[in-house]
């Protein structure tokens, strides 16, 4: 019977055979367990995990059960349910339960969580628990190694304690290794990169993890120590159940047997990646996929076998296992840990054995004798076990080094002897001795003395005499140090009881120490001989200073200085400097005691010894000690020490450092010349820039009146708010500009927020606009738009973005921002009319009409009449549906809308169709239309343009005022003697009368125009003779009166081209005088573009004069080039004459190059202020370097090429020169200087004189060229002279840079004139 039964997921079935007892039943193989609460708390909820783990929950506790457990143990602990816990079932014998960031460790069959730990890492990687549980289970199955039969376990297995812990992460880099049973940190490893996998080995003794770069790392607990197995690892793993360590680094599959010994590492090459360790039947293999197939390593199970032997302290296992083994680095290893483990275990015939395999004969037969022992003890004495016994316990005392512990135990045995034997075969009597001392042996005073014969016999004289030294036998342990090589220990013995009164003895010693480099003590002993030089000899040779001037002031004083000075030096060479000093000052040695405390740091006594001497010997100490002083900010003793030794360049330099201006500037006007003050504060402020103290280097600018230097170097730093700053200051005029300028150098560099900001405070907002529209920050673009330019310039912004969007997502975006009109018109603009109309009928219903009215448009356009009919009612403009259907001639459908909509526009069809009539040449129907429409006017007009002046009258009169009737009667009377004529055939009467018009009598030219018109035709028609001449008269009337287009048509209707080329020509029309010459007279061609050239001269139209002449050719060119240089010449614009040519290339032409040559005579021979000079010698360097690249392409005579390079030299060393003064390169300034003297010839000696070389200030009214500025502009500023000319052409804008000044040597050829410009253009940089 039960309460209820179900299946779960179609593996399990679940029984409940009471509220608080639930059988879980595997369905595939009939495995049960049974789920029951200790407490009787009702059951409510139960999962199974993995197939095999079981969790179920009461109201306060929670049961977990293992279904693959052998005894099927469950565990239940009290838990209050939430909902979000998370299991995990990762580590064998334990569950794990994550809830809130706290991690619970229960142990199956264990009512009590075994452990707590705050983790937010709870993958299964990064979690390691082990549990070796031996106090619960004091007799454990021992697996069986193959087919052979299970063993029982080790004794030393049986005692072994319980071994519970885990491993985890307190952060990603720190590994908390935690005791479950005592709670109690283990080990805390910190490392120095994220940690991705750990694992324990199964004993819990060690861990394996390894971080993100793939380094593999051993941590032993028991030592805490690390070790680093692998750099790059991307496979780890313990061996199930042992101590084996699998890894994988690159194509290198890593064994470890043995992890004790991580040198011994077997290795495998493979072809594929590991993916996982089966151990199965008694083998171990690995499992590598290669891709294509499954191949598989197999592992040696006898290695594998004896770390787990070890592990359980079975010992004859393991020593069986590595007898089957061949000798290998593994095997050796492991004979070590076995030998070490047994020893330690007291299983000392196993450790025989290990030392023997590993060839340790010593330790082997020392073993074999305890052995012996052992038996020995066991079979004769009674001593169970055979280790007890006293004498194997010493022995492997003696065999670990712990002789003290060795000795206490024969001692407690009352084995005197035996402890002095073992004392005495390791030699070490002195505690054989006093082992007898101790114990009060008999044989003490024997041991002695065999002990001292020993001691002479082996030669061990220094220990002998400690022993006669002991006995009180002061003089037989003197003579053994003498004999043993040790005066010194004897001349102590000898100071000690005090024998010196035995002369020989001491004369003995003496010589001894001597003989041993003993100097001092020697020379101490032939003092007391009194055989002074000795003495002082061995004083010298051993640097025993003090004691030889001593001995000298007694005996010798005239030495003592020598001394003092040898002293001295010998303290030098030791690097005793600070002693060194009195000792110089004794010998009178002043300038090395300085020396010597200067490189001691000894500076109070340096200066003390300074300032005692003489102002000339102590000049070369001044700037050493004046450093010091400036580096202990003692900035007025500095400065005392740099002015005496004449150096106040360096005390202005230390000033400025301190930011000590005033104090700078004192020293600088007190003791340099004001042009040396200049240099030296620009060539300090250069120094600044160049170590980015720039603050400080604008003061020196500042100083010197460089302000455009300060800015220029703010601008290279690319510190534009202090840029900005020092233009607001002495440029404010330029300001604006130059926020224009960075903008666009910011823009290109893209660095748009700061770009923006400078185009903003230049005024340019909008191209800051436009700079983030090129970039699609619509935003942005918006942003500063509506800051900047109010609510229209951000709608404008809108709407383009809208455009740039496209479709439904440009209207979405003009809604977003609430712009309806913009999303109307946008809608219509792109055919969505539904769309603008349900916009409208939203929100803007005062739109509407405009919306019909469009969509009505689009739809006449399409051809959509009627629908458009619709749309044009529906905007209330019925009458734009009339005037469609006119202009289609449907006069039924535009009658009908007009007769419905529009009454007012039936008349406008009338007048249509009365053009209609007139088109057709049904006058008198078009008549009674206009007349019909009430406008009688049109048909008059109709009439006077047909001539049909009577009948104009005759309308007029019945239907207009009385006004108008009169004027064309009177028209019509005027014209009737013409009419009658053509009408009897008169054609020459008719034409005459026509002819009689004429701008004397008539003011109205369109009335001439048409009269004449008419007389031209009706002698076409009636007088062809008198074509020709009636044709010119009129055509000469129309010049006369500027219907020059007229004249000319005429004149190509006779045939007379070159006349109808003329007319055209003096009307100006370029265009069809040229078409009308291709085709009809090309002989004209040439005279046409010279005609034109000389009107665009005469109005002094150059730059469209150039732009022709360059179109006919070089030559044309510069022969027009030639023509306005010479008139600006005449005028006395030499540089703009030469701007001219810089800006339109000098032309490599004969005819021109003696004006070249006037030109630069011309410049060269010029006097004034070098600035006012500047510009026509730049222009003049610019000209020539042109003109001879021109004239190298040209294959011109080399003579002239030879003449303009000189000139092209001097005006490039005349510019030079002035950039080397700018720049304070004074020899430079020099040496250009004489090399222009060559040129005396060809320029002014005034020209060559040298002047001073700090450049005058600039005018602050001076500016720089804008962005449009030429070549002809004056010099720019040095801040503007960095960005090269360019343009970009940007979407919806086009930015051009500002020009700079460039190289003018960029077209050069390699020739000679290609060296100057790069020269040229070197030192304009």
């Amino acid at each position: 019977a039960c309460l209820k039964r179900y299946k779960y997921k179609g593996k399990f079935e679940m029984v409940y055979t009471g509220p608080s007892q639930v059988i879980v039943r595997r369905l595939s193989n009939n495995e049960r367990i049974t789920m029951r609460s200790d407490n009787a708390y009702e059951i409510t909820k139960i999962n199974v995990y993995n197939d095999r783990y079981i969790v179920a929950m009461t109201a306060s506790t929670l049961l977990l059960g293992d279904l693959g457990h052998r005894n099927k143990l469950i565990s239940e602990i009290e838990w209050q349910t939430t909902g979000h816990e998370k299991f995990f079932f990762d580590n064998p014998g334990v569950a794990m339960v994550f809830n809130a960031g706290e991690l619970t460790i229960v142990e199956y069959g264990h009512k009590e969580p075994l452990g707590l730990c705050r983790t937010d890492h709870v993958s299964s990687h990064l979690i390691s628990v082990r549990i070796d549980d031996r106090d619960d289970d004091p007799a454990p199955k021992v697996e069986s190694l193959g087919d052979e039969p299970a063993a029982a376990p080790a004794p030393e297995e049986l005692n072994r304690k319980a071994n519970k812990k885990i491993a985890f992460l307190i952060d990603l880099q720190t590994v908390h290794i935690q005791d479950l049973l005592t709670n109690q940190q283990v080990a805390m490893i910190s490392h120095d990169s994220r940690i991705d996998w750990l694992e324990l080995n199964p004993s819990a003794t060690k861990l394996l993890f390894r971080d993100k770069r793939r380094s593999l790392n051993l941590f032993d607990i028991a030592t805490q120590t690390r070790t680093t197995l692998l750099t790059l690892c991307s496979y780890v793993q313990w061996v199930p159940r042992s101590d084996v360590v699998v890894a994988q680094s690159r194509a290198d599959l890593c064994v470890w047997y043995n992890i004790d010994a991580t040198e011994k590492v077997t290795m495998f090459p493979i072809k594929g990646d590991i993916i996982d360790i089966e151990r199965t039947d008694g083998k171990t293999e690995i499992v590598v996929d290669e891709g294509l197939q499954t191949t598989y390593v197999a592992l040696d199970e006898a290695l594998i076998a004896f770390g787990s032997a070890v592990e359980r302290r079975r010992f004859e296992r393991a020593m069986d296992i590595l007898e089957t083994l061949p000798p290998s680095p593994e095997a050796e290893a492991m004979w070590t840990t076995l030998a070490h483990l047994t020893l330690q275990a007291r299983r000392l015939h196993i450790a025989e054995r290990c030392f023997a395999a590993l060839g340790d004969v010593a330790r082997a037969r020392y073993l074999h004798k305890i052995n012996q022992i052992v038996l020995y003890a066991e079979s004769k004495l009674d001593v169970v076990p055979g280790g007890d016994y006293y004498v194997v316990k010493a022995k492997l005392e003696i065999l670990e080094k712990n002789f003290s512990q060795a000795e206490q135990t024969y001692l407690e045995q009352g084995q005197v002897e035996d402890a002095m034997e073992f004392w005495q075969e390791l030699h070490k009597w002195e505690q054989a001795i006093h082992v007898a001392e101790n114990s009060g042996h008999p044989e003490v005073a024997n041991l002695r003395t065999n002990y001292y014969q020993w001691l002479i016999e082996t030669r061990q004289e220094e220990r002998a005499a400690l022993l006669k030294e002991k006995e009180g036998d002061p003089l037989e342990a003197i003579n053994l140090y003498l004999k043993g090589g040790l005066p010194a220990r004897a001349a102590l013995l000898v100071q000690t009881h005090n024998l010196t009164s035995q002369s020989e003895l001491v004369e003995r010693i003496a010589e001894a120490l001597y003989a041993t480099n003993l100097f001092e003590k020697a020379g101490f002993f032939f003092e007391k001989l009194d055989k002074n030089e000795r003495a002082l000899d061995a004083y010298r040779r051993g640097h025993a200073y003090r004691a030889a001037v001593e001995l000298c002031r007694r005996t010798q004083p005239q030495l003592v200085i020598t001394l003092e000075l040898e002293w001295a030096d010998w303290l030098v060479s030791i690097g005793q400097l600070d002693q060194a000093i009195n000792h110089f000052i004794e010998a009178g040695q002043y300038t090395r005691a300085i020396e010597a405390a200067i490189e001691s740091k000894q500076w109070n006594k340096a200066v003390t010894i300074v300032d005692n001497l003489e102002p000339a010997e102590a000049k070369k100490f001044y700037k050493q000690i004046a450093r010091h002083y400036e580096a202990t900010l003692n900035y007025e003793q500095a400065e005392k020490y740099f002015v005496k030794g004449g150096l106040p360049e360096e005390c202005v330099d230390m000033y400025t450092k301190a930011n000590m201006w005033d104090a700078a500037h004192k020293i600088a006007v007190s003791f340099m010349a004001e042009k040396d003050v200049a240099m030296l504060y620009m060539s300090q402020a250069q120094r600044l820039e160049m170590q980015g103290k720039y603050r400080d280097a604008e003061k020196l600018y500042i100083v010197v009146g460089q302000e455009d230097q300060a800015i220029n170097m703010y601008k290279k730093a690319h510190k534009f708010d202090d840029m900005i700053r020092l233009v607001t200051t002495y440029h404010k005029d330029l300001l604006a500009e130059t926020h224009l300028h960075l903008a666009q150098q910011l823009e290109a560099e893209g660095n748009y927020k700061e770009a923006e900001k400078h185009y903003n405070d230049g005024g340019d907002w909008h191209s800051s606009v436009n700079m983030y529209r090129a970039i699609d920050q619509w935003q942005e673009a918006l942003r500063v738009a509506k800051q900047y330019g109010g609510q229209q310039a951000s709608t404008q912004v809108a709407c383009v973005w809208a455009r740039s969007v496209g479709g439904e997502a440009g209207i979405n975006l003009l809604m977003k921002f609430g712009l309806l009109e913009a999303a109307v018109e946008y809608s219509m603009e792109i055919g969505q009319f539904k769309r603008a109309e349900e916009i409208c009928r939203a929100s803007l219903k005062k739109k509407l009409p405009d919306v019909f009215l469009k969509h009505a448009m689009v739809l006449e356009d399409e051809g959509k009449f009627h629908e458009a009919e619709q749309e044009f009612i529906k905007a209330g403009s019925p009458k734009d549906a009339v005037d469609m259907f006119i202009h289609q001639q449907d006069w039924e459908n535009a009658k009908r809308v007009a007769e419905s909509f529009s009454p007012g526009s039936v008349a406008d069809i009338w007048e249509a169709q009365g053009r209609l009539q007139a088109q057709a040449k049904n006058y008198r129907g078009a008549e009674e239309l206009f007349v019909r429409a009430g406008k009688p006017e049109e048909a008059v007009k109709m009439y006077r343009e047909l001539q049909m002046m009577t009948d104009a009258a005759r309308v007029a009169r019945d239907h207009m005022t009385d006004k108008t009737a009169n004027e064309l009667g009177n028209l019509s009377k005027d014209l009737t003697g013409v009419q009658i004529a053509v009408q009897n055939g008169e054609y020459v009467k008719a034409i005459e009368g026509l002819l009689k018009k004429t701008k004397d009598n008539t003011s109205n030219l369109d009335e001439l125009e048409e009269a004449w018109e008419q007389a031209v035709k009706l002698a076409f028609n009636h007088v062809p003779e008198r074509v020709a001449e009636i044709v010119r008269l009129v055509a000469k009337r129309f010049i006369d009166i500027r219907r020059f287009q007229q004249s000319a048509e005429l004149y190509e209707a006779i045939e007379d081209y070159p006349a109808a080329i003329d007319a055209y020509v003096q009307g100006e029309m370029w265009e069809q005088a040229r078409a009308l010459s291709a085709s009809k007279a090309p002989e004209f061609l040439d005279n046409i573009a010279e005609l034109k050239l000389a009107a665009l001269v005469a109005r002094n139209e150059w730059d469209r004069v150039f732009e022709l002449a360059r179109a006919q050719g070089q030559d044309v060119l510069g022969k027009f080039l030639a023509k306005y240089a010479t008139q600006l010449v005449k005028d006395d614009q030499i540089a703009k004459a030469l701007a001219v040519f810089v800006k339109h290339g000098p032309i490599a032409i004969a005819e021109n190059f003696a004006l070249y040559t006037e030109l630069a005579r011309t410049v060269l021979q010029m006097s004034g202020d070098s600035d006012e000079l500047e510009e026509p010698y730049q222009l003049l360097r610019k000209m020539m370097f042109k003109l001879v690249a021109n004239l190298h392409e040209a294959d011109a005579p080399v003579a002239h090429i030879k003449e303009f390079e000189r000139f092209a030299m001097i005006a490039h060393l005349h510019v030079l020169k002035e950039v080397a003064k700018i720049n304070q390169l004074g020899p430079i300034v020099a040496k250009i200087t004489t090399s222009l003297i060559r040129y005396l010839g060809t320029c002014r000696p005034t020209k060559l004189t040298t002047r001073p070389a700090w450049p005058a200030r600039r005018p602050a009214s001076a500016t720089w060229p804008s962005s449009s500025s030429t070549a002809t502009s004056t010099s720019p500023r040095p801040w503007r002279t960095t960005t090269p000319a360019c343009s970009r052409t940007r979407t919806s804008r086009t930015a051009t840079c500002r020009t700079t000044s460039r190289c003018p040597s960029s077209s050069t050829s390699t020739r000679t004139g290609a060296s100057l410009s790069a020269a040229g253009c070197c030192s304009l940089r």
